[in-house]
């Protein structure tokens, strides 16, 4: 049995780690893309813009709101996918490695049998 709340253990803690890098690494991408989105848009709604029409003007100025408010859900969001992501995936590690050590576990117990015969064994010389 420790064998077993070993493996949970350790397989939790990588699927943990594999997954928070993951989350850091989409968290980055996605901070720098909305990041580059809001740099596009800025030079058009900013001091010095060419005139553009009211409806374009209200628009990137939805889309400046817009990026700044995903920019603020982005770590909690991420936070719970990743947990969620991570229960998930050790779930599934911990049931095929629990299976893999019950079945290890018998065959070390189990006593070897007889080895089957070859084909050039069963051959009877005449």
């Amino acid at each position: 049995m420790k064998i077993k709340s070993a493996w949970a253990v350790q397989s939790f803690l990588l699927c943990f780690l594999f997954n928070l890098a993951l989350g850091a690494l989409i968290f980055y991408m996605a901070g720098r893309c909305l990041e580059a989105l809001n740099q596009w848009v800025s030079p058009l709604i900013g001091d010095g813009a060419p005139a553009l029409p009211d409806e374009l003007h209200m628009a990137l100025g939805g889309f400046v709101a817009f990026s700044a408010q995903a920019r603020g859900y982005l770590l909690p969001l991420l936070a719970v996918l990743t947990v969620a992501i991570t229960f998930l995936l050790w779930f599934f590690v911990f049931l095929v490695g629990g299976r893999q050590i019950r079945r290890a576990g018998e065959l070390s117990i189990s006593p070897p049998g007889p080895e089957p015969e070859s084909e050039e064994s069963k051959v009877q010389p005449t």
